[in-house]
């Protein structure tokens, strides 16, 4: 006769199942590319009609955001924002789509894509990793 398990070894378990599935990168988008190529980041949302502007961050190790690229959707200009370790390496494309030149081991970050709108501000991240050839 097989035994039931107890409530608690239940909700240890299930505790483990959502940690692993929570965990941080698990589920997201993941772009891959070799060291010295060119990576290239969809922005993998549905451009809103009343769209305002689109802007790209990455998030540093403590959670915070640093802006990197920023186009607008009536002026159809692209400002890149002074990051150092980014400089002459981004391109911004229409549909948002953001590449990153010459591929560093240091890009490997979570970028995240904003569509910006009058009422509200959507996000799309994505998790860069880079390997060697």
């Amino acid at each position: 006769m097989a035994s039931k398990a107890s409530p608690s070894s239940r909700l240890v378990f299930c505790l483990l199942i959502s940690a692993a599935i929570l965990r941080p990168g698990l589920g997201w988008y993941t772009v891959n590319s070799a060291y010295g190529d060119t990576i290239i980041m969809p922005c993998r949302l549905d451009v809103p009609q009343n769209l305002m502007f689109g802007k790209w961050k990455y998030e540093k190790p403590d959670g915070s955001p640093v802006f990197i690229a920023f186009r607008s959707s009536t002026k159809k200009s692209v400002q890149y924002d002074d990051v150092p370790e980014y400089k002459d390496r981004l391109s911004l494309s229409e549909n948002y789509t953001l590449s990153i030149s010459n591929a560093k081991i240091s890009d490997e970050k979570r970028f995240v894509c904003m569509l910006v709108t009058e009422d509200n501000v959507f996000e799309a991240p994505t998790v860069v990793k880079v390997f060697s050839k």
